[in-house]
């Protein structure tokens, strides 16, 4: 076993006790993160905790401590060795999220607010500094591909006053892909098989196998299948379906 094994073995043993503040300061070591210790991490607030929803809805100790590493991968070098951090942050996102299928990859700088308020399927892709807002829950359908710098939103706010807030779940759907800089609006779905196209802003929900482009986003024509369907379209987001399953 290597070192990067190892050090993904004791993790994980540390995520299966519990992510205490004890378990969490001794996993920031691991990553290469020191001069943390329980006091210190008892004390952090996250922009979560600052939102309205979470008196309706807050984060358990646990759950802020998971999302707290899930960030802190990020600021180290080992959140760039993706033979550590893929892995990594499957660990976290299984017992973060409310649901995450084997085989989720997540590039760095994947930022979210409501973790317990995601699910992943099945050998879902999320490519860098993509930001997901899941007040109103997203859900991820098996074999969904999210691109760099894609954003998704599940609230919006009164125009007469900020405070006032509805929120809406986002749906992507399986086989679906959301390209790069796409904007996803609360109450979407992107039904399975269908394309964003890039940049584009989508305030209405995408039928099946349509790709829809522009700002609005409007239906341009149907996907190119090529003939195949499911598990064909090789939605794997690295070579050789890396750290990803059959």
């Amino acid at each position: 076993m290597n070192i990067i094994d190892q050090k993904l073995k004791k993790i994980q043993q540390l995520v299966d006790e519990g992510a205490n503040s004890k378990n969490t300061a001794e996993i920031f070591k691991i990553i290469g993160i020191t001069g943390y210790d329980e006091t210190l991490l008892d004390g952090f607030v996250l922009w979560t905790d600052c939102m309205p929803l979470s008196d309706d809805t807050p984060y358990t100790a646990e759950q802020r401590n998971l999302h707290i590493l899930w960030e802190a991968v990020d600021r180290t070098p080992m959140g760039i060795n993706v033979a550590f951090a893929i892995p990594f942050r499957q660990i976290i996102a299984k017992k973060l999220f409310k649901k995450c299928g084997d085989g989720f990859v997540a590039n760095e700088g994947c930022r979210f607010n409501f973790g317990q308020n995601i699910e992943v399927g099945k050998n879902v892709s999320w490519n860098h500094g993509c930001y997901f807002d899941s007040k109103g829950g997203i859900k991820f359908g098996d074999h969904s591909i999210i691109t760099e710098y894609v954003k998704i939103f599940t609230h919006s706010h009164s125009e007469g006053d900020h405070e006032k807030r509805t929120y809406s779940p986002v749906n992507i759907g399986d086989y679906a892909k959301v390209y790069t800089a796409a904007t996803i609006l609360p109450g979407v779905e992107i039904k399975e098989g269908a394309i964003v196209a890039t940049g584009s802003i989508v305030t209405k929900s995408v039928e099946p196998y349509t790709l829809v482009v522009g700002s609005p986003a409007k239906p341009m024509r149907e996907r190119k299948t090529e003939g195949i369907s499911g598990k064909e379209f090789n939605h794997y987001m690295m070579k050789n379906k890396m750290f990803q399953v059959d």
